[in-house]
C-alpha cells in the first residue's frame, strides 16, 4: 500500500487562488512522505487545453517524485435526461485520456445523477437510479479497460452511497476492471453506517481510497465545533491518523485481501492545511507500516 494525497486537501486554498495546482503538486512531492497524488478534475483550467495542463502536471510530479495515483471525475451522469447522459458519458472517454497522460491506472466516478427536468432529487427512485447509473458506468469501464485503466464509483452524496448500494453497483456493471473508491468514513459520516464493516464487506472490490478522519463521540464537548450525524454520534474533523476513524483496522482488511494500491488522504486543517497534511501523510506511512509488520 502506498501514501498519497488527493487535491482535494486543498480545495479551500485552489478554490479561493490561493495555491495553484502545480504549487500543491510541488508542495506534497518536497514537502511529505507521500510517493503519490490524486488529480481532481475540477481543478484543471477551463481556460486552457485540459491535455496540455495533464502534460505539465506529469512532467513536475515526474521531477518532485509522485505518482499519478487517481484521475478523479465530478461527473453527472444526468441518466434521466438522453442528452445530458450522452453529453457526460462523452466528456468521460475525454478524461479517461487525461488519466493515461497522467500516468494514472485508476478514474474515480461519482454516482450523482440530475432529476428528472422539473423534479426534485426526491421524486428520484433510488433502485431505478442505480440500474440507470450501472449501465452508464459500463460504458466508461468498456471505455477504460482499452485504455489499460480501473473505474471505481466512490460511495459519494445522498441518494446512493449507502454500503449496499455501492455493492449493488458493482454487481450490476459486472466489468473486470470496475470496482470502488473507497471513502471509508463517508458511511458513517452521511449514513450512520458501520464504516468498517463496510470496508470488510467491499475490500475485494476496492481499487483506490480516500482516507479521511474523525474525532468520534457519544457525547460533543463544549465550545468545539462538533455535528451530529445520523448514528446519533458526533463528529469532528481531525488530522489524517490522529482521530478514532479505525485507520489500522481497515488498512490492515484491505492488507489482507491484497490491496496494494494507494490510500489517499482527503482530509486537512483549514487552519494549517499544508502542516496537517504533511502530518497525515505521515501518519498514513506509519500505520501502513505497522499493518505490514503484522
Amino acid at each position: 500500500m502506498k501514501a498519497g494525497v488527493c487535491s482535494y486537501c486543498f480545495n479551500s486554498m485552489l478554490t479561493e487562488g490561493k495555491i495553484s495546482l502545480m504549487e500543491a503538486i510541488e508542495f506534497v512531492g518536497k514537502e511529505t512522505e507521500a510517493d503519490c497524488f490524486e488529480l481532481y478534475s475540477p481543478y484543471w483550467s477551463p481556460d486552457r487545453d485540459v491535455q496540455e495542463q495533464a502534460r505539465e502536471a506529469r512532467s513536475l510530479m515526474d521531477r518532485v517524485g509522485l505518482q499519478a495515483s487517481c484521475h478523479a471525475l465530478a461527473t453527472d451522469f444526468a441518466v434521466y435526461d438522453e442528452g445530458e447522459n450522452r453529453a457526460c458519458l462523452d466528456w468521460c472517454e475525454k478524461m479517461l485520456q487525461v488519466a493515461v497522460i497522467l500516468g494514472a491506472d485508476t478514474v474515480r466516478v461519482d454516482p450523482r445523477t440530475a432529476p428528472p427536468p422539473g423534479r426534485s432529487r426526491d421524486d428520484i427512485d433510488p433502485e431505478d437510479a442505480l440500474a440507470r447509473i450501472a449501465q452508464s458506468m459500463q460504458t466508461v469501464a468498456d471505455i477504460a479497460i482499452e485504455k489499460g485503466l480501473k473505474v471505481g464509483v466512490e460511495n459519494h452524496g445522498l441518494l446512493l452511497g449507502r454500503t449496499s448500494q455501492t455493492a449493488r453497483i458493482v454487481e450490476l456493471v459486472d466489468r473486470p476492471n470496475f470496482g470502488v473508491n473507497l471513502d471509508f468514513t463517508n458511511f458513517r459520516t452521511v449514513f450512520g453506517e458501520d464504516h468498517i464493516e463496510a470496508a470488510r464487506l467491499l475490500a475485494r472490490h476496492v481499487v483506490h481510497i480516500h482516507a479521511k478522519d474523525f474525532h468520534i463521540r457519544q457525547d460533543p464537548q463544549p465550545g468545539e465545533e462538533w455535528r451530529k450525524i445520523p448514528s446519533g454520534e458526533y463528529v469532528k474533523r481531525a488530522v489524517g491518523g490522529e482521530g478514532n476513524s479505525g485507520w489500522a483496522e481497515i488498512f490492515r482488511i484491505l492488507n489482507d485481501v491484497g490491496y496494494r494500491g494507494a490510500i489517499s488522504l482527503e482530509v486537512s486543517d483549514p487552519a494549517d492545511i499544508r502542516g496537517s497534511v504533511a502530518k497525515g501523510v505521515a501518519n498514513l506511512n506509519r500505520i501502513i507500516a505497522e499493518v505490514k509488520r503484522l
